[in-house]
């Protein structure tokens, strides 16, 4: 991007996305920030993102996210990890605001940050909303512009092609960008219980169409999912998410060359199944974790809720304190078990006081443990029960 692109940002959409070349080159400024990089295909991605899900729409916490997302690109994250839905289509404006005006700055190049959000569940526009009640504006916006069909509707996740495109270019608008580098379809697992596997694999097929035509046309880099339980659960469960059917139904719709490049999922101390839990059946016909299963695929793996929510501040055990000692307080120690656990690309976590940005940027600076280190700790864990 240019530097009167990014002048005129406030305009409209800026031109460009993350590339090979861009990231590499963030990477290569922050050399001091040993392992904190890594590469599953072809960006390099810092191992901690910031989210933007918690926290009431606009107001001061637009203000704290437009500073911790600023703070963030000039200490070495560059990955803004953002939804439609979050706070109401806000998080994704003041992340957009921050992004733009750091460009403008000269603080960071379009090429190398990895913006990345997400749609298909049923969210208002906080901004627009009216005295109405907000499932007015839904009607308003959707079923009387006859865009979104109620019955493709299911436990609030709409899959349906014209609706995603849609949402897609509400996100543009929001955070002012030509090219979204990942977008992730919101928790998916909840329209398969809802269709059953055969209507699922229908509509999965029929989302990631609509998503490799968006590719095609430059308004997304690439895409993936954004799950809570639908990969952790067994494979017997009903609820289950198979990776061998994600990608089959990526593969019928892109060939070899599809963008199914990133799939994001809860994993931590609280939350361990990614690692732990043996729930995909792979194509030798043995379970594994997913993590393992997506070892050497070329996916970046983002995991959420490694706080759990900040429910595990101020209550880990002291065993694990221990077993991480360059690192300072409860989540520092939940975060460096999280990243350095072996396939996970990057942590997303909640970030807008400006104390817990400065931690957590903190533990940047260290390098991530020994994989086997988390390995081995999930295992008495787990067996202590």
């Amino acid at each position: 991007m240019g530097e009167e692109e990014a002048a005129d940002a406030s305009a409209g959409r800026v031109a460009g996305r993350a590339t090979p070349a861009g990231t590499k080159r963030f990477a290569e400024r922050f050399a001091q920030l040993p392992g904190h990089f890594r590469r599953p295909d072809a960006l390099t991605l810092s191992s901690l993102a910031l989210g933007t899900r918690r926290g009431r729409p606009g107001g001061i916490e637009d203000l704290m996210y437009r500073s911790a997302v600023g703070q963030c690109l000039e200490e070495g994250i560059n990955v803004l990890d953002t939804a439609l839905s979050d706070r109401s289509y806000t998080s994704e404006r003041a992340v957009g605001k921050a992004f733009r005006r750091a460009m403008v700055e000269g603080v960071v190049a379009r090429d190398e940050v990895v913006v990345v959000t997400k749609g298909g569940e049923l969210a208002i526009d906080a901004d627009a909303l009216t005295l109405g009640h907000p499932q007015h504006q839904l009607q308003r916006d959707y079923i009387d512009t006859g865009l979104l069909d109620p019955d493709s509707v299911a436990n609030g996740i709409c899959l349906a092609p014209a609706f995603l495109l849609d949402q897609i270019d509400r996100s543009r608008d929001n955070l002012g960008l030509e090219t979204l580098d990942l977008y992730l379809l919101q928790e998916p697992e909840l329209m398969l219980r809802a269709l059953g596997p055969d209507g699922f694999r229908r509509t999965l097929r029929d989302a990631f169409g609509a998503l490799e035509a968006a590719v095609q046309d430059g308004k997304i880099g690439a895409y993936g999912l954004c799950t809570w339980t639908g990969f952790l659960v067994p494979h017997t469960d009903r609820d289950h998410l198979s990776l061998v059917d994600v990608f089959a139904a990526a593969l019928d719709v892109g060939s070899a060359d599809h963008h199914l490049r990133a799939l994001q999922f809860p994993y931590g101390l609280a939350m361990g199944e990614g690692a732990g839990l043996a729930s995909q059946l792979g194509p030798d016909g043995a379970s594994h974790a997913i993590l393992e299963e997506l070892e050497g695929t070329g996916t970046a793996v983002l995991t959420s809720a490694p706080l759990y929510g900040g429910r595990l501040v101020g209550r880990l055990p002291p065993e694990i304190r221990e077993a991480f000692p360059e690192t300072s307080g409860d989540a520092q120690a939940a975060l460096q078990f999280t990243r350095s656990t072996r396939g996970v690309t990057t942590v997303v976590v909640g970030m807008r006081e400006p104390d817990h940005v400065d931690e957590n940027l903190a533990l940047a600076k260290q390098p991530r443990a020994d994989p086997a280190l988390p390995a081995d700790l999930f295992r008495r864990l787990a067996t202590r029960g």
